[in-house]
């Protein structure tokens, strides 16, 4: 692919990718076109999105692109078998692969596509003022992973899924996010990329036995009870996951310190990580 020629101001975009999607809405565009899947996971985050057509994102309609008559065209890197199609409906772009954890890459991407790098650029300087405020509040009692202060606290992040518990280690979103708080985590979740793949899991995350539900104590745990997709009801689960032994058994349960927050703990964009900040104020800050 040669080099892509965007406008620098465009009017009607189609995006394909859910991340570009958040990052797009993040800085104030809304697409004419996305997929049903991404817009529905989006509103829990932003609202009634109205006015965007549906084009599936596997698989999108070629003939319901060019009808649309896009200025661009967002798309993913696994779109390269019919980029020379979408191209000669508008100039394309295909966003990069890329982990959860490089959201901050993902958004600048999205932000130079777009021309808007100084919207980009409000967007992060205000989320790094939340923080500096949110650590100001704070002080160490967060911040410091070797416990050499009594008030260290550390802060646990797991996933109920319908096939496992998961845990978010620190190259995920919103072990990304906990760093950039000065938030100490549990060994568990302090793992690299290579070793939580080679506990079978992704880069940023793995799978828990039963045996090893240990692994998510810490002195406070956000859990995330709420299906990514919106597709699921995980209430069973939790209550399956409340009777296990083992669970009544960790410190952080018997505390009273485990606190279900939303899908966006595991999402993508800037959006979804100041929800994650105002969890974090809620209830890091609020109630000391």
């Amino acid at each position: 692919m040669g080099k892509t020629i965007v406008p620098a101001h465009p009017q009607r975009v189609v995006v394909l990718s859910g991340d570009c999607l958040e990052n797009a809405l993040a800085l104030g565009i809304k697409p004419i076109a996305a997929s049903k899947s991404f817009v529905s996971q989006l509103q829990r985050l932003v609202g009634p999105l109205s006015g965007i057509e549906d084009v599936d994102w596997l698989s999108p309609s070629i003939e319901k692109v060019l009808f649309l008559k896009p200025d661009l065209i967002l798309g993913m890197h696994f779109h390269q078998d019919i980029y020379p199609l979408l191209s000669h409906i508008a100039p394309t772009v295909l966003a990069p692969p890329g982990a959860s954890g490089a959201w901050k890459e993902s958004f600048a991407f999205t932000a130079s596509v777009l021309g808007k790098t100084k919207t980009a650029q409000q967007v992060m300087d205000n989320y790094y003022a939340r923080l500096k405020q949110f650590k100001a509040k704070m002080g160490d009692a967060y911040g410091n992973p070797k416990r050499e202060r009594l008030n260290t606290t550390l802060v646990s992040v797991a996933e109920l899924r319908t096939d496992a518990l998961w845990l978010w280690a620190k190259a995920s979103f919103s072990g990304v996010i906990l760093k950039d708080a000065g938030v100490a985590r549990p060994y568990s979740q302090t793992l690299d990329s290579q070793a939580t793949l080679s506990l079978g899991g992704g880069p940023a995350a793995y799978a828990l036995s039963e045996e090893l539900l240990s692994e998510l104590d810490g002195d406070i745990l956000f859990l995330v009870s709420e299906d990514v997709l919106g597709k699921r009801d995980l209430h069973s689960i939790l209550e399956q996951l409340k009777a296990k032994p083992l669970w009544s058994k960790l410190k952080v349960v018997q505390q009273k310190k485990v606190h279900e927050v939303g899908f966006y703990w595991v999402q993508f964009g800037p959006l979804a990580a100041n929800r994650m900040i105002d969890d974090l104020e809620q209830y890091l800050v609020k109630q000391q």
